[in-house]
């Protein structure tokens, strides 16, 4: 199967189901039809049919997590651990929902789907959400589109080096909470001490 044919469609289809976590490969797509485009019109058409699946994407993926939102409550909230993470959530999101839906659009990528769950477990302002997830998306077609379209021939290296960073900043993170739970539970063992 020629994958050039249907590009359009495939390039809908990874952006409106790669916000829902599937392992899709969005980032190569959009690299990819970057790489395709002959013109600076061909490239703001690829970066609006990008940003449109994507958005749309997360918006339903929001509101896929609000709506099973009540059923999973009700489910789990007989157990302390998840109360009490639930609550901590919410407050996380309250604080800084914003700036985590933003960055995870395209600078943590790989973050998006996990993001947009927990917005719509924890009740996060839609309104909100869409602002920053859109902002985010903008920049992510943008930025990846160009990367395609400027380097043509060559965009396979610097996906290899994007992925990289990515998983880099992942680890980095993933590392700062264990260091961060780490030192929670150092505090508490001497606070239990005293």
């Amino acid at each position: 199967m020629d994958i050039t044919a249907n590009f359009y469609f495939v390039l809908i289809l990874v952006a409106l189901i790669a916000p829902f976590g599937a392992p899709v490969g969005a980032t190569f797509f959009i690299i990819s039809a970057g790489s395709l485009s002959g013109t600076f019109t061909d490239y703001v058409f690829f970066v609006a049919l990008i940003f449109l699946g994507l958005v749309t994407g997360d918006i339903a993926a929001y509101t896929t997590a609000s709506h099973f939102e009540k059923i999973f409550t009700e489910k789990l909230c007989k157990y302390d651990f998840y109360v009490k993470k639930c609550e901590s959530s919410k407050n996380f999101f309250n604080n800084y929902g914003t700036l985590s839906v933003f960055l995870s659009r395209f600078v943590v990528l790989g973050l998006g789907a996990p993001v947009n769950y927990i917005a719509g477990f924890s009740k996060y302002s839609l309104k909100r959400f869409f602002i920053s997830a859109a902002s985010g998306e903008f920049l992510y077609a943008v930025i990846y589109t160009y990367i395609g379209f400027a380097f043509k021939d060559s965009w396979v290296s610097i996906f290899d080096v994007i992925v990289e960073f990515s998983f880099t900043g992942i680890l980095f993170l993933a590392a700062l909470f264990a260091l961060y739970q780490l030192k929670k539970y150092l505090a508490s063992e001497e606070g239990g001490k005293s």
